[in-house]
């Protein structure tokens, strides 16, 4: 990989355009949900996020786009201290257990 972060594709071909409307699962509704309501509250500002997705790097690639967002918005929330790893992790174990029955 070169130096040049995602959003940098100047001159490079990009590839076809998937034009087909495959809509949201639900988890992905859930995460757009969240992240328009942080954003529009000014909780969380779209550049951090668009920051925090080019940071990933190589998994910037291998990454759907809500996976990406997600990871950002983690990322981002995390850096602000708006939550911490073990507040998210008790969240996440809650949810699971939640939809394991």
């Amino acid at each position: 990989m070169s130096d040049k972060r995602p959003h940098d594709m100047g001159g490079e071909p990009g590839g076809p355009i998937d034009t087909v409307d495959h809509g949201m699962r639900f988890w992905e509704k859930q995460a757009n949900a969240l992240r328009s309501t942080l954003t529009s509250g000014k909780v969380v500002r779209l550049d951090e996020l668009r920051r925090a997705a080019e940071d990933l790097n190589e998994r910037y690639y291998q990454l759907g786009y809500f996976e990406r967002t997600t990871e950002a918005l983690r990322t981002v929330l995390l850096q602000r201290g708006l939550i911490s790893e073990d507040q998210l992790r008790r969240k996440m174990d809650e949810v699971r257990k939640r939809h394991e029955r």
